[in-house]
């Protein structure tokens, strides 16, 4: 061993001072703590002794903690969500990229331009004045404010005018509106909607009670007796008319005008438009702007950038107009044959203007030559270097006579026959592809380019399992297909959460799983609204209130105790209780299988079981997740000698660590 120790993923044998960078089972030199460690590595304090995210080390305890970490207890424990650094689980010093600092509550929230950005990840609206996410009033789904709510959460609640969420009438007759769940007969200034008939947003209702007399603020009647348009300079967002802003992405209404963002004076015509639709015009928004169509297959109608190098386009697979160095073929934008040339603009094998040094010949660039040595290699020299005819790589006594192809054609009576498109080699059959080239994927013969796809194995160079290419590099992976995410090495090699490998193939975990590392029926955290079980499944949350002393069995609330409970028993705060005492709820009678009843608490774990996370399971059971380095080392040799390879050692070892930070991160109980 050498001064600073040896290690490998399995194998952690560093010397004091120092950290193991192995990613895989080989093993290499340890190497010095210093600043430029990463979460997930760990500075050893003793010999054989790392502290998990310790970045430095005094007196053989942790000094400083890496980032996303701070130290307690000599321990690095992990930050809020979103922080750089911190000094308690509760609060940020700094954030991470792409989030800001709320200074009332000293968390990092993400950062805005609209609110379509929060409510996409459930955070509420975007604050103009701060330009971060900002949470909604209680029972609030969508809202400009943290005080005016647009849509309540529509099983409970209604929207009141004054945005406030009131609770819901479960009946209510024609001529009533709902005042905090209370039905009350329709009178002026109401809270909430008047009931008349089907119709909605009514104020008052006619002398039959089945269409609206007069509609709520900011809603025009129209002749059929329904409220169902805003009023000129609102925009309807989740059914409900908001004042038209300058950052709203919803159309707002000005008389019959169409793609309004906001109103002129008179509130007739459009001022400013949403999306890319061009203001300018007789008809303001009513033509996309330039390098844009419009997609009349969505609704509403959206301005869709044209695909470079489109100067103008009617659809995005039809370009009217292209940009220098392109020609317009088959309604596409295709590259000058030539690479000497700097015009063509009606075929790409047909220059108008040559690089200098170069002069058209017809239609081509050529150089002027005394010998073959003064030509390139795809030419021949005749007086003046002429090239080999289109797509010919190299060609000999004329040009029209090929002798090999440019990539992407194949050779046929000395001619260069083009592959399908996206095709690379098609070396025995036209119309049938060998390779694709970079960014597609091969089907039945064919290649489809992969922009889009999720499923399919997309050519990127040598790299396995990507969905599509690295914009920058298409050697590369940018994104993985369904079921795989990217390794630190940026390669598709390892399985997404939820995801497990099986027979070198990364399978779906149980459809209620949110991961799992042992069996895809083990679950090791559980998707929204199930909890998890005493048997590592994942059970589905009832939907009804649940008292103390009941639990959720089969989708049915029913007092705890049963021969079949499974999840813990709801005993207010009290974890992990089978049943609750019956004189105090908020302790337990007796625990779920496999905790120690201490004090009327269930909170830890049994003999014969040991603790994951949260929960409690067989000593067995856990012994892929649970053991130490020694015995780690030891599982990962039989393992390669049972299936006689590397690979599935180093994945499962990498994905054991994964799970074992989520499950700490998951309450076992969620109640």
């Amino acid at each position: 061993m050498t001064e600073t120790g040896t290690c490998s993923n399995a194998v952690l044998n560093c010397n004091a001072g120092y950290f193991c960078p192995a990613e895989d089972s080989t093993t290499v030199n340890c190497e010095p703590c210093s600043e430029d460690m990463e979460y997930g590595q760990s500075c050893y304090c003793q010999d054989s002794k790392p502290i998990d995210n310790c970045q430095e080390c005094t007196d053989k305890k942790c000094s400083t903690c890496v980032r996303n970490t701070f130290l307690q207890n000599n321990k690095c424990e992990n930050c809020p969500f979103f922080c750089d650094t911190c000094a308690d689980p509760n609060s940020c010093i700094t954030c991470s990229n792409g989030y800001k600092m709320n200074p009332d509550t000293k968390l990092c929230e993400t950062t805005c331009q609209n609110s379509d950005t929060c409510a996409a990840s459930n955070q509420g609206f975007c604050n103009p004045a701060t330009l971060t996410c900002q949470y909604c009033i209680h029972n609030c789904v969508l809202c400009s404010s943290t005080t005016i709510c647009d849509f309540c959460e529509p099983n409970e609640f209604v929207t009141t005018v004054e945005g406030q969420c009131t609770k819901k009438c479960e009946n209510i007759d024609n001529g009533n509106y709902c005042e905090n769940g209370v039905p009350k007969l329709c009178v002026t200034d109401l809270t909430s909607e008047c009931k008349c008939g089907n119709a909605s947003q009514c104020a008052s209702c006619n002398k039959s009670q089945d269409q609206c007399e007069t509609c709520l603020p900011h809603w025009k009647l129209n002749e059929a007796g329904e409220c169902a348009d805003c009023e000129d300079g609102f925009s309807l967002v989740n059914k409900n008319c908001v004042l038209c802003t300058s950052t709203q992405t919803t159309a707002c209404t000005c008389s019959t005008a169409k793609n309004c963002q906001a109103c002129d004076a008179n509130m007739s015509k459009c001022k400013t438009c949403i999306g890319n639709f061009d203001p300018s015009g007789p008809i303001p928004c009513s033509k996309c702007k330039d390098k844009f169509f419009e997609d009349t297959s969505k609704t509403p109608h959206e301005c869709v950038t044209c695909h470079a190098p489109c100067t103008t386009c009617s659809s995005s697979s039809n370009c009217t107009a292209c940009a220098d160095g392109f020609s317009l073929e088959s309604n596409y934008c295709v590259s000058c044959a030539d690479e000497n040339c700097n015009t063509c603009p009606s075929q790409i094998s047909t220059c108008t203007a040559c690089k200098d040094g170069f002069s058209v010949q017809s239609g081509k660039c050529v150089k002027h030559c005394t010998a073959i040595a003064e030509c390139e290699f795809n030419q021949i020299c005749d007086k003046i270097c002429k090239t080999c005819s289109d797509n010919c790589a190299t060609c000999k006594e004329t040009v029209e006579k090929c002798t090999t192809c440019k990539s992407g054609f194949i050779i046929e009576n000395q001619k260069c026959i083009a592959c399908p498109s996206g095709c690379a080699n098609c070396a025995d059959d036209k119309n049938i592809c060998k390779v694709c080239n970079n960014s597609f994927f091969a089907k039945e013969g064919t290649c489809t380019a992969c922009d889009g796809n999720k499923t399919e194995k997309c050519t990127c160079g040598n790299a396995e399992n990507c969905a599509t290419c690295d914009s920058s590099d298409s050697a590369k992976c940018g994104n993985c297909i369904t079921g795989y995410e990217k390794a630190k090495d940026e390669t598709c090699a390892i399985c997404a959460d939820g995801y497990l490998m099986v027979g070198m193939v990364c399978t779906k975990c149980n459809n209620n799983c949110a991961t799992c590392s042992k069996s895809v029926e083990k679950c090791d955290t559980c998707a929204s609204s199930y909890t998890m079980s005493i048997n590592q499944t994942c059970e589905k949350d009832c939907t009804g209130e649940m008292d103390d002393g009941n639990v959720c069995t089969a989708d049915n609330v029913v007092e705890c105790g049963g021969n079949d409970q499974i999840t813990a028993c709801k005993c207010k705060d009290a974890a992990n209780c089978f049943k609750c005492d019956s004189s105090d709820k908020e302790k337990c009678e007796s625990c779920m299988a496999g905790y120690k009843f201490v004090n009327q608490q269930c909170d830890g774990c049994a003999d014969g079981y040991t603790a994951v996370g949260k929960l409690c399971i067989l000593q067995d059971e856990t012994l892929s997740t649970n053991l130490s380095s020694g015995a780690v080392a030891g599982i990962v040799i039989a393992v390669l000698v049972v299936v006689g390879g590397v690979a599935g050692g180093v994945f499962w070892y990498m994905k054991k660590t994964k799970v074992n930070q989520e499950i700490e991160k998951q309450n076992f109980s969620r109640q």
